[in-house]
């Protein structure tokens, strides 16, 4: 899931916002936690892009299989990407993963040294679940929104086409402009 820099900064800001004021954790050195917290969003791109690269190259690998069965692309990506990342135990469904993110900073916060816990792990991990699904419901909405758009337009334009890409990826950042996100 790839999120813009500005929501990773707000979600990193609220995480250590909200803990310390609720008494979860103290932090020593603020700075470093959210870094700590970007990196590990870093570190999820990387493997979602990661995921992305060895799909296109099983693909590109498998081409002539894929004409000679007619089986259309965007299928055949969804499918060996799904089993990759089983594989690779990414969950591909955002709530999922922001389950999966959740787990990865409550973890950092209890092996870091800097931190201060003053509460049982799963109730920090909730509060930063509950943090991380705020998230995904607001990046949620922008991508309704701007499939909305696109479906507005007078000429019907398929969705994964180059067109339809492109408009999106200009749609999206506007949409995120207008949030202050980008």
């Amino acid at each position: 899931m790839r999120l813009p820099e500005k929501l990773v900064e707000r979600i990193a800001n609220r995480i250590l916002e909200e803990l310390t004021s609720e008494g979860l954790i103290e932090v020593e050195d603020p700075y470093l936690f959210l870094k700590k917290i970007k990196a590990i969003f870093q570190k999820v791109e990387e493997e979602e892009r990661l995921l992305d690269e060895k799909t296109r190259e099983i693909l590109r690998e498998k081409l002539e299989l894929l004409e000679e069965s007619s089986l259309d692309y965007r299928t055949a990506y969804r499918v060996v990407r799904t089993k990759l990342a089983e594989e690779m135990k990414i969950h591909t469904n955002r709530r999922e993963r922001m389950n999966q993110i959740a787990s990865l900073i409550k973890d950092m916060i209890m092996e870091d040294q800097t931190v201060e816990i003053y509460d049982e792990p799963h109730v920090i991990r909730n509060r930063i679940r509950k943090i991380l699904m705020e998230a995904v419901k607001e990046e949620e909405e922008i991508d309704k929104e701007v499939r909305e758009r696109i479906r507005s337009y007078s000429r019907r334009i398929v969705e994964g086409t180059p067109e339809w890409n492109h408009l999106y990826r200009r749609i999206y950042e506007d949409a995120l402009r207008r949030r202050g996100l980008l």
